[in-house]
């Protein structure tokens, strides 16, 4: 059916609009669309193909009976998918600076530990050292034996630069490897106790721990020593009343981060035991202890309210004096004697003691230096004088050696 065309401007005719119904199909022009779907599911393929072939019943039958099949299979037990995590540390940075020489620390006195911006890079590279190359098949880092350990410190020292002559650069050494050691233990404890029997524990080795070392760990562990130790250390563990929310880190390297945030050792507790996202004490123990610091510290007055040395000691005061531990500070400081220690006079005298030697190494050190620095100026003025001898040496028997053809010639 054709509509009657108008006529344009010049008269020429419009093309005729034709209607029709629309095209439902289009088969050789339109490609099949696909439905996505998570898989195929090959019951509805094996009904098609099925049904024609074979009477409604027998189909069903089929059917069901392949859907039973695929009810055991989705029944069998899937392994579980390990999550993907950091994986190694390959130690970039660290290689990044070594290659320009020793790695410089800055460990202060009074600290055992560094407390520069390269005190992340130390202690990733003491727990490498240690998981490649210390013997595991020791109860602590106390039974390794003393050839052993000097290896071990001998390999940091390669890579950093210390003070050997300082006592506190050789505790930070030695505590960091013991320290390590230990965390290394306590991991491979932890993946041995992920295995429900013995058995399994010992067919799931780590990659990184040899096959003899495993099965030294794995029977230690099982024993009932050992479970019986386990389970005091858990047990007194549970008895901490305070805890920190400082991390991985040191408290020398936090002090050294956080200068400005914690100008003393009263807001220094504070940073390192507030719970940010809680917004408050990580709990009520350290509230206590920080309320009493405050309490105690405007007791000694106004004038001494900013004093450092009024807060650390009201810092200390509060928080007590443990032997070989700085309570509130960590194993990287130095801790400081009790005052019943400091009162006592034999302590007194060997305090005064140490210092007259401090000094006087202080002073043999400095002089040894200086003659040292001597010897190499004397060694490179005789270098110089043995070149200039060996010249003139070679010149006289050179002009000797001349004046003598010179004479054969006439």
């Amino acid at each position: 059916m054709y509509k009657s065309g108008k006529r344009f401007r010049r008269g020429r005719p419009r093309r005729p609009l034709i209607n029709s119904s629309p095209i439902k199909e289009v088969p050789d022009l339109v490609p099949p669309t696909t439905v996505l779907r998570d898989e195929e599911d090959p019951i509805i393929d094996a009904l098609a193909e099925v049904v024609p072939e074979m009477g409604i019943e027998e189909a069903n039958h089929e059917v069901q009976h392949d859907i039973n099949e695929r009810d055991n299979l989705t029944d069998m037990p899937v392994p579980p998918i390990k999550k993907r995590g950091r994986g190694p540390a390959k130690g970039t940075a660290f290689e990044r600076l070594r290659k320009y020489g020793k790695i410089p620390l800055n460990i202060k006195d009074g600290h055992r530990g560094p407390s520069c911006e390269n005190a992340t890079i130390f202690s990733s590279r003491v727990s490498w050292i240690i998981r490649v190359h210390a013997e595991m098949r020791h109860a602590s880092w106390s039974a390794v034996g003393d050839k052993e350990k000097h290896e071990l410190i001998t390999r940091v020292r390669g890579d950093f630069e210390l003070d050997w002559t300082k006592e506190n650069h050789r505790e930070a050494v030695v505590n960091a490897l013991a320290d390590k050691y230990n965390a290394y233990h306590y991991e491979l404890h932890k993946h041995y106790r992920k295995f429900a029997t013995h058995e399994e524990a010992l067919a799931g080795r780590k990659e990184s721990v040899e096959p003899h070392v495993w099965e030294w760990l794995c029977e230690r562990w099982a024993s009932g020593a050992f479970k019986e130790r386990s389970r005091r250390n858990t047990n007194n563990r549970k008895k901490q009343k305070v805890r920190h929310t400082g991390g991985r880190k040191s408290f020398v390297r936090l002090m050294e981060e956080r200068g400005e945030e914690a100008p003393n050792l009263i807001e220094f507790y504070k940073q390192t035991h507030w719970s940010r996202e809680k917004g408050k004490f990580i709990n009520a123990a350290s509230e206590f202890n920080y309320n009493l610091m405050l309490e105690r510290l405007n007791e000694k007055g106004t004038e001494e309210d900013q004093d450092d040395d009024a807060t650390a000691d009201v810092f200390k005061e509060v928080l007590g004096y443990k032997s070989g531990y700085a309570l509130g500070l960590g194993h990287s400081v130095i801790p400081e004697p009790s005052p019943f220690m400091q009162k006592n006079k034999t302590f007194k005298r060997l305090a005064e003691e140490n210092e007259r030697n401090k000094t006087c190494a202080n002073h043999y050190k400095t002089q040894l230096e200086s003659l040292l620095g001597e010897m190499a100026d004397l060694r490179k003025q005789f270098s110089e004088h043995d070149r200039q001898i060996n010249m003139i040496s070679s010149q006289l028997e050179s002009n000797r050696e001349s004046q003598q053809e010179t004479l054969g010639d006439a």
